[in-house]
């Protein structure tokens, strides 16, 4: 009886750590795909969520360590992994994606400019990582750059 017990009880908690890792990993699951001191390149593994979203998510499980502040913008990335873009050499984290278009909105544009990943050509995201969706497949990546 005592075995019983245990068993259900077990089956319960299992059945509760399903349900939060299912609803942690619903709104923005990604993964880290390359990495280097002035770029990181994640993929999207399902559709939800926003870049903002996924940063936090990589974040949270250790994958990624970033810095961001709130603007009138959306979230605007400060450091990556500990590189910090210094403004008096005019640098800043440049969004880069391989989402074009969705639900009739372009996402991004080659016109100012791309970055080559994982064999793909990702163009400069037309909106911050607060306003770009997280679709399955696509891959984001945030460059340190200079204007």
């Amino acid at each position: 009886m005592k075995h019983l017990k245990f068993s259900a009880v077990a089956a319960a908690a299992a059945a509760f750590v399903m349900i939060l890792v299912s609803c942690g990993a619903g709104s923005a699951a990604a993964e880290v795909k390359s990495q280097s001191e002035t770029s990181i390149v994640i993929e999207a593994m399902q559709s939800g969520g926003s870049l903002a979203d996924a940063l936090e998510a990589l974040k949270d499980a250790g994958s990624l360590d970033f810095s961001a502040s709130e603007s009138e913008y959306g979230l605007f990335i400060e450091s990556v992994n500990g590189r910090a873009a210094d403004p008096s050499a005019n640098e800043y984290w440049a969004i880069y994606t391989t989402l074009a278009e969705l639900d009739g909105v372009s996402y991004s544009s080659s016109e100012y400019g791309v970055f080559e990943a994982d064999g793909k050509t990702l163009a400069s995201a037309s909106y911050g990582a607060s306003g770009l969706p997280m679709q399955e497949g696509e891959l984001y990546a945030l460059v340190l750059e200079s204007y």
